[in-house]
């Protein structure tokens, strides 16, 4: 049975694909900085998205999203997008106060 896919495991894949563009892999202490949670919440979600074959994660290397997460990433950063642009080219929102808002809302549309 396929898991649904909740805000959280959104935000990781995210996070996670941002960093694999920038560094090739998503180290947790990174996930610490750019998601601003404790370290053993890191820990812990991440077992869970390797669990679920999101992530495939190398002890002291970092972790990499699977085809499955890689998928899930491309949504979410393509919902996010399309927020974006919702908010400045149709409600007329400027630029640097759209990041915020497209975040919440990339997870209802």
């Amino acid at each position: 049975m396929e898991q649904e896919v909740t805000f959280v495991i959104e935000e990781y894949l995210e996070a996670i694909y941002r960093l694999q563009e920038k560094n090739k892999a998503a180290r947790t202490n990174d996930l610490v900085k750019m998601l601003n949670v404790a370290p053993g919440t890191v820990t812990n979600t991440v077992e869970r998205l390797e669990r679920e074959s999101y992530i495939t994660h190398v002890p002291y290397k970092g972790v990499k999203l699977t085809e499955k997460g890689n998928s899930i990433a491309l949504q979410v950063l393509r919902r996010h997008r399309l927020s974006e642009r919702l908010l400045t080219d149709i409600l007329h929102i400027d630029w640097d106060k759209v990041h915020e808002a497209a975040c919440r809302l990339e997870h209802g549309i």
